[in-house]
C-alpha cells in the first residue's frame, strides 16, 4: 500500500511539474512572440521617421534643384545630389516617388520605405468667397453646373421671410447660403433678386419649427470653415446632401425625370489656394477657371470641353523647344507657353482667355500644400502615413498627419 501510494504521489508530482514546465514554456514562447512583435513594430515605426526625413529632404530643397539641361552630366548630378530627379519632379509638378528602398542595403530584412508626394488637389473653398475673388459666384456656378445641376432647377425650401415653403433656384440657394455661412455680416445674400441666403435667424427658425435637439444645431461660422464636412450643415447642402456626395437629386420623381449629380465635396480643400495647378489637375478643376469656359454662353459646354481637352492633351505632345525626351509629358512653363501649345494642339484652334492666367499656377509657391504618403514594411508588418505639409522659411510644417493602420491617431500642427 505504501509503495502504491508513493508511486501515485510521484506520478502526481511529475504531472504537476510537467504542466508547470509546459506552462512556462508556453508563456516563454508567447513572450518571445510578443517581444518579436514589439521589436518589429518599433522597427516599422522607426521606418516612418525615415520616410518623413526622406520627404523633408526633397521637399525642403526642391526649389533649388537645377533645371534640365541637354548637356548635363547625370552621373555628376547624382553624385552631388542623390535626390535631384525627385526634386525636379516635384518642381515641375509631377508626382514625386521615392523608393521603395531598403533602409540598410546590406541587410535585406532591415525594411523598406516608399514615399510619394504631390501638390494637393482641390480648391481652397475659403477663397471662393466675395471677399477673396470677384469671380467667386461665376466659379461656383460653373462648378455646380458641371457636376450635373441644371441651371434652372428649382427646389422647395423654407422661406423665413414668409414663414412658409417657397421655390428657389437650387444653384442660387447653395451659393448664397455658403456666402452667408462664411461672411462676417448678418445680412442675407440675394442673387438675381431672390433672397435665398441664410443667416443665423433662418437657422434659428428652421430649428424651432423642426424641434431640432441643441446638439444638432449649427449656426453660421462667420469665417473660414476648417473642414469640408461643415458644408453639410449649410442651408441647401443639408436638404440636398447628394450635392456633396453624389446621387439622384430628385428620387421622388419618375425615373425618366430623375437628375443624377456628381458630388462636389472632393473638389475642395480648406488649405492652400483656389488656383488650379495646371500641370497636375482634373477636368473638373479646369472647368472652374474663367477664360477656359465660355463666359458668354455658359449653357454650352462644348467650347469649354475643347479647351480642357487641349490643355490636358497638349502636355503629351513634345514642345518645339529642347526638353528631356525621356519624359512622357512636359509641363507648361508659364501661361504664354500654355497658350501657344494649346493653340497648336490637334488643329482645334482652342483658345484660353488671358483671364485664366489669374487662376492658374505653373510652379509651387508659398500657398502650395503637398500631400505626402509614406508606406513602410518590415518582416511582414506594414505601416502607412498620409500627411499634408507646406514650406515656410525652408522648414516643412505639417497641417495634417494621419497614421494607419497601426493606430487611428490624427494630429494637426501649424
Amino acid at each position: 500500500m505504501r509503495r502504491g501510494s508513493a508511486l501515485l504521489m510521484a506520478l502526481w508530482v511529475i504531472a504537476v511539474l510537467s504542466i508547470m514546465v509546459l506552462s512556462f514554456a508556453s508563456e516563454a514562447h508567447l513572450q518571445t512572440g510578443i517581444n518579436v512583435y514589439m521589436r518589429e513594430r518599433n522597427r516599422v515605426s522607426r521606418l516612418v521617421d525615415a520616410g518623413r526625413i526622406l520627404a523633408e529632404v526633397v521637399l525642403s530643397d526642391y526649389a533649388n534643384v537645377s533645371e534640365w539641361s541637354e548637356d548635363e552630366d547625370a552621373d555628376k548630378l547624382f553624385e552631388d545630389d542623390r535626390w535631384y530627379k525627385e526634386k525636379r519632379d516635384l518642381k515641375s509638378g509631377r508626382p514625386c516617388v521615392i523608393g521603395p528602398i531598403l533602409v540598410d542595403e546590406e541587410n535585406p530584412e532591415s525594411g523598406t520605405v516608399k514615399v510619394e508626394m504631390r501638390i494637393t488637389r482641390g480648391l481652397n473653398i475659403n477663397e471662393l468667397t466675395p471677399d477673396s475673388d470677384q469671380n467667386w459666384r461665376l466659379r461656383w456656378e460653373m462648378l455646380l453646373k458641371s457636376h450635373g445641376i441644371p441651371e434652372d432647377y428649382e427646389v422647395e425650401a423654407y422661406d423665413s421671410q414668409h414663414h412658409s415653403r417657397s421655390r428657389f433656384n437650387l444653384i442660387n440657394l447653395l451659393i448664397a447660403s455658403f456666402a452667408d455661412w462664411v461672411d462676417a455680416d448678418d445680412n442675407s445674400t440675394s442673387i438675381d433678386g431672390e433672397d435665398c441666403g441664410a443667416e443665423s435667424k433662418w437657422y434659428e427658425e428652421e430649428y424651432d419649427d423642426n424641434n431640432v435637439d441643441d446638439e444638432y444645431k449649427r449656426y453660421p461660422r462667420n469665417g473660414p470653415i476648417p473642414d469640408i464636412k461643415e458644408l453639410s450643415y449649410i442651408r441647401g447642402f443639408r436638404e440636398f446632401p447628394v450635392v456633396l456626395t453624389g446621387g439622384v437629386l430628385n428620387p421622388e420623381e419618375d425615373p425618366k425625370d430623375q437628375i443624377t449629380v456628381k458630388g462636389i465635396a472632393e473638389m475642395f480643400n480648406t488649405v492652400g489656394s483656389a488656383k488650379v495647378y495646371v500641370n497636375d489637375c482634373t477636368r473638373d478643376e479646369l472647368m472652374t477657371v474663367p477664360g477656359i469656359f465660355d463666359e458668354e454662353d455658359e449653357e454650352d459646354f462644348e467650347k469649354s470641353t475643347e479647351n480642357i481637352d487641349a490643355i490636358l492633351g497638349a502636355k503629351s505632345e513634345e514642345p518645339d523647344y529642347d526638353v528631356d525626351e525621356t519624359q512622357s509629358w512636359w509641363q507648361y512653363k508659364d501661361f504664354q507657353d500654355l497658350q501657344q501649345r494649346v493653340a497648336d494642339y490637334g488643329g482645334n484652334n482652342a483658345q484660353v482667355g488671358t483671364e485664366a492666367s489669374n487662376y492658374l499656377l505653373f510652379k509651387p509657391d508659398d500657398t502650395t500644400i503637398f500631400e505626402i504618403t509614406i508606406e513602410c514594411e518590415s518582416m511582414g508588418m506594414t505601416r502607412s502615413v498620409k500627411a499634408k505639409a507646406y514650406l515656410k522659411d525652408k522648414d516643412v510644417r505639417y497641417v495634417e498627419w494621419e497614421e494607419d493602420p497601426v493606430g487611428d491617431r490624427k494630429e494637426s500642427a501649424k
